[in-house]
This record gives structure tokens, C-alpha cells and sequence, in this order.
């Protein structure tokens, strides 16, 4: 076991148990730690985002932060059951082919989708992992981690580098991302984050055949989609 994790832990589990607003001689006391020993480790835990120090007394208390480490397994059952009928009524409404898709890692899936009784549509296959460096719903998942967005592009070349942050910019600035024939041929598609307690756990997207589903098409699709979202 390595020590330094265990203290660390052990300080947050502290905090958390005993009102969440504790002073750094409280901590020393209960776990048997030096004092200098704790405050480097608050301190560090605080320069990351997950512990914050009170305005006005001595006292720690753990941020939101930490929440986003708990990967939920309902979360994805909630989305699935709250957004399969937003699905349903956008294809509905556009005759385009709908879809959710989750993060794996460095690559997606997708687990949803809904497509439109017409001869020429876009097909989805279900379950199949795909590469996020290369599509419009791994540049959503790359908008809202750095880490992701790290080390997928290590080697891209500054040309796409570029492109990719002004993107980027425009997704976390509008909340969705058109696609016109960059990441696949003839294929226009629509992508926005679907958020549950504040953390990206999926992409909702439309896609159709560029002869069909055009800029003023994918415009009304957004709007359709912003208008039938639920709250998560």
C-alpha cells in the first residue's frame, strides 16, 4: 500500500465525516500525523480544486469536486430512459437519424439510436467501439476534458491542433457542434453534451446525407433538441 495515497484519503474521509469544516490541527490529532504533514497535503489537495480553505476561520472543507470522481452506474440508465423518447420525436420530426452515444476511454459507443423510415438514411451500428480522435462526438467528449484532449491530439499536427481548440471553443460556447461532411463524406451531422449533475455522461446527435439534412435543416434540429431536452 502506498502511504502517501492512504494519507490523502484518509484526510478527505476525516473531512467528510466530521462536519466538513475542520481545522488542520483537528486533522494532525485524529489521524496521528505531523501538522506539516497535513498542511502539504491540503495544500495540494487544495491547489487541485478538491479541498477549499474557509473565508474567515482556519477551517478545510472538501469542494463539489470530488463528486465528479464518483462515475455513477445510474446515470446512464436515467439518460437512456429520459432521452430515448427525445429521440424518438426529433427523427420524428426531421426524418433523420438519431442517436446517444457514451465514452469509453479513449474511444465510443453507441448505445442508443432511432432511425427514420426512409429508404436513404444514415446507419448506426449499436455496440461497436469507435474512435473519438476522428468524429464530431469525440471533439463534444474533448471539449470538457483536458486530459482527454491531451492526449489524444499529443500528435496531431498544430493545423488540427488549431482547428480542433476553435471547435472546442464554439462547443462549450453554444452547446452543440454542426459537422459538415468533415469526419465522414456526404454526411452531415448535429452533436450536443448531455450533462447529468453537471458532468458530461454522454452525446446526444443527429446525422442525415449532406444532400438532404443542410445548415438550415441541422439549425431547426437544434433547436428541436434544446426545446425537448429534460432537465438531468
Amino acid at each position: 500500500m502506498i502511504q502517501s495515497v492512504k494519507k490523502a484519503f484518509d484526510i478527505l474521509e476525516y473531512m467528510s465525516g466530521n462536519g466538513n469544516l475542520v481545522r488542520l490541527n483537528d486533522i494532525a490529532s485524529a489521524l496521528d500525523l505531523q501538522k506539516t504533514t497535513v498542511h502539504n497535503f491540503l495544500d495540494t489537495l487544495k491547489q487541485l480544486g478538491y479541498v477549499e480553505q474557509d473565508a474567515v476561520t482556519p477551517r478545510y472543507r472538501i469542494t463539489s469536486k470530488v463528486g465528479f470522481l464518483h462515475g455513477s452506474d445510474k446515470a446512464l440508465p436515467i439518460i437512456k430512459k429520459e432521452l430515448v423518447p427525445v429521440l424518438e420525436k426529433v427523427t420524428g420530426l426531421t426524418g433523420e437519424t438519431s442517436y446517444l452515444a457514451v465514452q469509453m476511454g479513449s474511444l465510443f459507443r453507441y448505445e442508443v439510436k432511432c432511425e427514420p423510415e426512409r429508404s436513404v438514411r444514415i446507419s448506426i451500428d449499436l455496440g461497436k467501439e469507435n474512435e473519438l480522435i476522428s468524429s464530431a462526438i469525440g471533439k463534444v467528449f474533448m471539449a470538457y476534458s483536458e486530459h482527454l484532449k491531451a492526449s489524444l491530439t499529443r500528435t496531431s499536427s498544430v493545423t488540427f491542433q488549431t482547428k480542433l481548440a476553435k471547435e472546442i471553443e464554439g462547443i462549450v460556447k453554444n452547446g452543440y457542434l454542426f459537422d459538415l461532411q468533415d469526419c465522414e463524406p456526404d454526411t452531415n451531422c448535429v452533436v450536443m453534451p448531455c450533462f447529468y449533475r453537471g458532468r458530461v455522461v454522454a452525446v446526444m446527435g443527429l446525422s442525415g446525407p449532406a444532400f438532404r439534412f443542410n445548415i438550415w435543416q441541422m439549425k431547426a434540429a437544434v433547436k428541436a433538441l434544446q426545446d425537448l431536452l429534460p432537465a438531468l
